[in-house]
């Protein structure tokens, strides 16, 4: 934490404060010796739990009425509609959903998001798509193929063979070279946005997903399963992409990374290359409709993929290599 007014970290705490919800933290910085509260949205009486919450209730196509008494409920506070609905108009900018909204809850009311939860390797994976936004926004013949490949996970889950493939995207790394755009944009304000209501770092990777997913107006899934067999090093490789969203009729991979300018570049780079040679290969897409970032609340870093020039290794493997034929499939 840092003082709101000269961004020390000299900080230390001083009190609390009785609030109408309970008690709110207190804080003196040493340097400029000023207090002030742990407000995580300033001026705001209702914690970002309860109005980021207020907001995805109503983009999942509930009236407003309705995500007034939902927020109340789960919260056990008294929020007004009138104060919903300045949320929804203060924060348009970030949940940029609000251009779709009226589309989709006339074309699929409620019947929005799908969901199925994956276990691969011990760890579990929360599958999730956007209906409205996947077949919106896959209409182009290029990109089509993408919500085929989806909306088959809902029905048919994973090949059994997925759990079997040892090797991960995340630790596949190779001599990659990138030239990467820096620069900040909206899913930056989203996932800061969403990291105010997190509670612990466990809920990060979640809450930021789940937040996207319903009020961002790109975002059409989040932990995506993808594999492939890679014939330059002879092995399988899997993973999950964290975020997809698709923009100006290009498919954007994004991973969030908490910190993510101290992420080792080769590496995250690496990954983030593999998810979109498995995408266009089991899609059958062209590489240079795919983009590629990692970002978190500060920063967001973007590079194309067809424009990597990649030297491949062949490595020693214990796979059976009889999984290449599955790996097709």
């Amino acid at each position: 934490m840092k003082c709101p007014n000269c961004k020390s970290p000299s900080i230390i705490r001083k009190g609390r404060r009785k609030t109408r919800f309970g008690f709110r933290q207190l804080y003196h910085c040493k340097e400029c010796r000023r207090e002030f509260a742990d407000s995580k949205l300033l001026h705001k009486t209702y914690g970002p739990k309860v109005i980021s919450s207020a907001i995805s209730y109503y983009n999942l196509g509930n009236t407003l009425e309705e995500s007034v008494k939902l927020a109340n409920k789960r919260y056990k506070v008294k929020v007004s509609k009138s104060s919903v609905s300045q949320w929804l108009k203060e924060f348009r900018d970030v949940c940029t959903y609000h251009k779709l909204r009226t589309a989709v809850v006339k074309g699929y009311q409620k019947d929005i998001l799908v969901s199925k939860t994956f276990i691969h390797n011990g760890l579990a994976y929360n599958f999730r798509y956007h209906k409205a936004k996947l077949e919106m926004f896959c209409e182009d013949k290029e990109i089509a193929p993408l919500a085929l490949y989806i909306k088959r996970f809902k029905e048919r889950g994973c090949p059994s063979f997925f759990d079997e493939i040892e090797n991960r995207c995340s630790q596949m790394k190779v001599d990659v070279k990138i030239k990467k755009d820096t620069k900040l944009n909206n899913a930056c304000r989203l996932a800061d946005f969403a990291l105010k209501s997190c509670n612990n770092n466990s809920q990060r990777h979640s809450a930021v997903e789940s937040f996207m997913l319903i009020n961002d107006s790109s975002t059409i899934a989040c932990e995506v399963p993808v594999w492939l067999w890679e014939k330059g090093m002879d092995l399988g490789i899997s993973g999950h992409v964290d975020v997809l969203q698709v923009r100006h009729d290009k498919i954007y991979i994004l991973d969030f990374k908490p910190k993510a300018h101290k992420e080792n570049e080769q590496k995250v780079a690496s990954q983030l290359f593999w998810y979109a040679i498995g995408l266009s290969f089991r899609t059958t897409i062209p590489l240079k409709k795919f983009v590629c970032a990692w970002f978190d609340e500060q920063a967001y870093y973007e590079f194309i993929p067809s424009e990597i020039d990649i030297k491949y290794q062949r490595l020693n493997t214990l796979e059976n290599k009889s999984r290449q034929n599955h790996a097709c499939i």
